[in-house]
């Protein structure tokens, strides 16, 4: 596997997250991008990351978050979304951590990479009990947060969506590169 490089989106990245993009279904594309639809300008789906991470004129139920992407040879492979706090909802379902690889990329061991470079991330950010939730029929989402040191605090039934859920804690020395 050639190297994960895990950051946030800048400038000079406009074709490789449209080409990013071009890898999602239109149904899926919010697994891609929360806010972004296509044709709208790249510089404004930047100042909103910007704006998202410094917590300002967020939408409605957001809290501060920072949404990373992972390039390998200057493609997109996937994106991680680092959520500074949480708010109730977020308790329940979501976490602090949200991570998705595209289609053709998957099973590769990208996902593992992002959380691993994600959770010295999180440390920085003052979360010292990383939350992270996935379906429970998601078994490569699961598998993955367990390598990196997850441990399953709870499955329960999400009324609302229908499915099980599990909801994971990574804490200590793990957040530092201890897992992984």
């Amino acid at each position: 596997m050639s190297e994960l490089l895990l950051r946030p989106l800048a400038e000079g990245d406009e074709f490789a997250f449209i080409q990013g993009a071009k890898l999602w279904s239109e149904d899926d594309l919010s697994w891609y991008a929360f806010d972004w639809q296509p044709g709208q300008p790249f510089a404004e789906y930047l100042a909103r990351l910007r704006r998202n991470t410094a917590g300002l004129e967020l939408p409605e139920g957001f809290v501060p978050n920072t949404m990373f992407y992972g390039f390998v040879d200057g493609q997109i492979v996937g994106r991680l979304h680092v959520r500074h706090r949480l708010s109730e909802a977020l308790r329940r379902r979501g976490g602090h951590v949200g991570y998705a690889v595209a289609p053709p990329f998957r099973g590769r061991g990208y996902a593992q990479r992002m959380l691993t470079l994600a959770l010295p991330i999180c440390e920085r950010l003052g979360i010292q009990d990383v939350m992270l939730t996935c379906g429970d029929e998601n078994v490569a989402s699961y598998r993955v947060i367990e390598a990196c040191g997850g441990c399953l605090a709870e499955r329960f039934y999400d009324e609302r969506d229908r499915i099980w859920v599990r909801r994971y804690s990574i804490v200590g020395s793990k957040l530092s590169g201890g897992a992984g």
